[in-house]
């Protein structure tokens, strides 16, 4: 399943009542995890156009009621169940289900699986103070993103960089690989037995023609069918492709 949802007039309405002054983090992630109440985040690969993080939440705990108000956000469920929830709805996730969440609109994500819930995470632009939080749990209403004391060294984690363009990784029970397509024979290559989905993490993808013509940019999500019928041109395009191990079909 693949869902998109934006801002409503309740978001709106929301973030309106309390003031937002974003302060800019000076703190390099690359070799961290960012330690919450709920669990962990750490950062898993970046470009100048996206980040993904990879969040480990626990059973039953949940992140804040929040909203990015600048950038685009892509969740993908990797492993356990969860629920999404905006201010208006609340849909149950299972692995490589994905919501694609406009600018402005508040979401939280809570851990329904006793062994906890692997997410991937893509945000574009990459801004990780650009947060309000409405409610939380845990005492962080209205505050900003975790600051170092919460970060803790651990070069363990996967990360994924440029050197590992095109090659099959282990992320837990799914495999995943960043791919540059330059045209359709580099997408006509994508494995269908390996891969079933595919999220845009830089450039952009044009189809169709003059009248009807559609411009996909990060972080949109599709399915590797959808990618396959797609008749694009493409420029400078980076997808990551998920997909499950045979085993767990």
């Amino acid at each position: 399943m693949i869902k998109r949802i934006g801002p409503t007039e309740l978001d709106k309405k929301y973030f309106s009542l309390q003031p937002y002054k974003p302060t800019p983090i000076k703190a390099n992630f690359d070799n961290v995890i960012v330690n919450k109440p709920w669990g962990c985040e750490y950062l898993m690969f970046k470009n100048p156009e996206a980040e993904i993080w990879h969040l480990s939440i626990s059973h039953q705990r949940s992140t804040s009621m929040h909203c990015h108000p600048a950038k685009k956000t892509a969740l993908v469920v990797l492993e356990g169940r969860a629920l999404f929830s905006s201010l208006n709805e609340s849909i149950e996730l299972h692995p490589l289900d994905t919501v694609i969440i406009a600018p402005g609109t508040f979401h939280s994500t809570q851990s329904l699986s006793s062994a906890g819930t692997k997410v991937l995470e893509f945000e574009t632009p990459p801004m990780k103070h650009d947060l309000f939080r409405l409610e939380d749990k845990y005492g962080r209403a209205q505050k900003g993103y975790e600051d170092r004391k919460e970060m803790t060294v651990d070069k363990s984690r996967i990360r994924l960089a440029k050197k590992d363009f095109g090659k099959i990784n282990n992320l837990g029970t799914k495999k995943a690989c960043i791919k540059l397509i330059n045209n359709l024979k580099d997408i006509r290559s994508i494995n269908t037995n390996h891969f079933e989905l595919a999220i845009l993490t830089s450039g952009s993808m044009v189809s169709g023609g003059t009248q009807e013509s559609r411009k996909y940019l990060p972080p949109y999500a599709m399915s590797i069918e959808e990618l396959k019928e797609v008749e694009c041109k493409f420029n400078n395009v980076c997808v990551f492709l998920l997909g499950r191990h045979y085993e767990e079909k």
